[in-house]
C-alpha cells in the first residue's frame, strides 16, 4: 500500500517580496479585514456598517490589523490566520452612529391571554475605508 506524502510549500522572504512587489504593481488591492470580530471584504473608499462600536467617535481614525486576506485581480496573500501587520496599511475613518429601522417583537402564548410587543432599533457604525495600502519590504 503506497503512502502518501504531502510537501508543503514555505515562502522564504525573497519569495514574499517578490510577491509583494507585484502586487504593489497592480491598480486596485482588496483586503478581507476583521472588524469587531466578522470578516468584510473591502477596497479603497468602501462604506462599511458594522455593529456599534462603543469606545469610538464620530472621526475617530481606525487602523486595521487583522488581516485575512491582501489581493489584487491577479495576485493573492493569505495569512495563518492573518497576514503580518508590516504587508500593509489600512485605515477606517468613523461616519456616523445611525440606528436601523424601528423592529417590534411579538410575544404571544394562544389560550393565556399573554401578549407582549417589543419595539427596538439597533445600533450601527458606519466606517468610511480611507487607504488600503501594500507596503513594499526593503
Amino acid at each position: 500500500m503506497p503512502t502518501k506524502s504531502f510537501v508543503r510549500n514555505i515562502q522564504t522572504d525573497a519569495t514574499t517580496k517578490n510577491l509583494l512587489t507585484k502586487l504593489r504593481d497592480q491598480l486596485r488591492y482588496y483586503a478581507v479585514a476583521e472588524i469587531a470580530g466578522r470578516p468584510y471584504l473591502i477596497t479603497k473608499n468602501d462604506q462599511v456598517i458594522v455593529n456599534r462600536l462603543k469606545d469610538v467617535k464620530v472621526g475617530d481614525v481606525l487602523k486595521l490589523d487583522r488581516v485575512r486576506e491582501l489581493g489584487s485581480k491577479d495576485y493573492t496573500v493569505k495569512g495563518q490566520p492573518y497576514v503580518n501587520e508590516g504587508f500593509y496599511d489600512i485605515s477606517a475613518t468613523v461616519i456616523e452612529h445611525p440606528k436601523s429601522k424601528l423592529i417590534q417583537i411579538v410575544k404571544k402564548k394562544r389560550r393565556k391571554n399573554y401578549k407582549r410587543t417589543i419595539e427596538h432599533k439597533q445600533t450601527h457604525t458606519v466606517l468610511r475605508i480611507s487607504k488600503v495600502d501594500v507596503n513594499a519590504l526593503d
